[in-house]
């Protein structure tokens, strides 16, 4: 009777010890989890042309914006199989041109993008020069501009690929509420292509201004 009471005490014991680590391995196991998914950031996934991407776009008032060719041929990235919208312009030989600014043209559809400007090329291969403003419709400024200019359709990147990442532009300017910019570009040659892409945002300015607070 003894054994058997013994016995009986036992597995009581062992099974109130199994109950009460159970839960503890649980949460320990939890934690493990947390720890392993926090090691393992969003940009680790991310292909090289989004980088970045878009950390330009940190104020809600603000967009990316590219030139898009009007008469002369421009190419949207997704159609070289980059996963980002855009356009290359070109190729160009010498002469002087006038592009459009399109800010939130997504897949490239200028129909769901807003025109917040132009710029202007002036290239003067007897010369050698490539002369680049970005200027500004009323209502919109600067705060980036990048800019490509070559004999490619693209940059080529630090991996040796091309790529359309805007910080791998060979040309940036970081601005303060701009409305223009400017490039003046030597030692060009041959046919080229351009690709111009900034950051624009809505002029706080001239919204004060719509208010009327000045005139009486």
């Amino acid at each position: 009777m003894k054994k058997l009471t013994t016995l009986v005490i036992c597995i009581t014991l062992l099974l109130s010890f199994g109950c009460e680590t159970e839960p503890v391995e649980l949460e320990s196991l939890q934690l493990n989890s947390i720890a392993n998914d926090s090691s393992t950031t969003a940009d680790d996934n991310e292909p090289e042309d989004d980088d970045a991407s878009d950390e330009e776009e940190d104020e809600a008032s603000c967009e990316t914006l590219f030139a898009i060719g009007g008469d002369e041929a421009s190419t949207c990235f997704l159609n070289d199989g980059f996963n980002r919208w855009g356009w290359t312009i070109g190729p160009l030989s010498a002469g002087e041109y006038t592009f459009d600014l399109y800010s939130g043209a997504g897949q490239c559809d200028t129909d769901k993008g807003t025109l917040v400007g132009s710029l202007s090329v002036n290239y003067d291969e007897a010369l050698g020069t490539v002369d680049v403003d970005f200027d500004m419709l009323d209502g919109f400024v600067l705060n980036e501009t990048h800019l490509y200019v070559g004999e490619l359709p693209y940059p080529i990147g630090n991996n040796g690929n091309a790529t359309v990442a805007p910080g791998q532009y060979p040309h940036q300017n970081e601005l303060d509420d701009a409305s223009s910019d400017s490039y003046s570009l030597s030692d060009i040659s041959g046919e080229i292509f351009i690709i111009a892409h900034g950051v624009v945002c809505d002029d706080d300015d001239d919204d004060d201004d719509d208010d009327g607070g000045g005139a009486f």
